[in-house]
């Protein structure tokens, strides 16, 4: 019930308050070009314009802000994704795309995640809470797919479509993390991304097969 509030909160408050969504490009890019670390409260609201005050007049502090940024970034790359998934018109391509690009794409957003042993451990909380609710839209949307494949003989699974999906979903989340971990607890070095999709595309192969 939490997560579902906290998601429905961060989502009126971005409609209701223009100068709330002002700031969350200021945070994004600040964190973007800073790392969260280095990131201030001043550096947010010089880029947005406003003051401190005004600052936490719509958030708490800065990791409040943070997390708002991290959400709305993930729910604006999957509402992304699913659009570029569908214009693929072979259902297996659709799956494929689905799950390699959400590693790929994790890429990009890799400086959200360098973060301090106190930070990290302060904000895992928050940032399960994003996860959980990402994955259950991922996971509905990638079972639609593979119900769409089974109606169209392109694939047949000996078990329900939603079990298939969900770990599918694991699948492409464990070589990403696994990318991240050779890199170094702490991102100190070049996450392999590329052969972790090349890896996925692999076993995605023997699955279709």
């Amino acid at each position: 019930m939490f997560r579902v509030t906290f998601a429905l909160k961060q989502r009126r408050a971005m409609k209701e308050n223009p100068k709330r969504e002002e700031i969350l490009r200021a945070g994004s890019e600040c964190f973007a070009r800073f790392g969260f670390d280095k990131t201030t409260l001043d550096d947010i609201g010089q880029l947005a314009g406003l003051n401190k005050a005004s600052l936490y007049y719509y958030f708490k502090n800065k990791e409040d802000i943070f997390i708002a940024v991290v959400l709305a970034e993930t729910q604006a790359f999957i509402s992304d994704l699913k659009t570029k998934t569908l214009a693929f018109s072979d259902v297996r391509k659709q799956v494929r795309f689905f799950l390699t690009e959400r590693i790929r794409r994790y890429g990009e957003v890799i400086h959200l995640t360098k973060l301090s042993v106190d930070h990290r451990q302060k904000l895992e909380p928050m940032f399960d809470q994003v996860y959980e609710e990402t994955k259950i839209k991922e996971v509905a949307f990638l079972t639609e797919l593979l119900k769409k494949g089974v109606a169209e003989n392109a694939f047949s699974f000996p078990e329900p479509s939603a079990s298939v999906a969900e770990s599918l979903f694991y699948l492409s989340d464990a070589l990403k993390n696994e990318a991240l971990r050779s890199a170094g607890r702490f991102i100190s070095g070049e996450a392999d991304f590329p052969g972790a999709i090349e890896k996925l595309e692999r076993l995605l192969r023997l699955v279709f097969r």
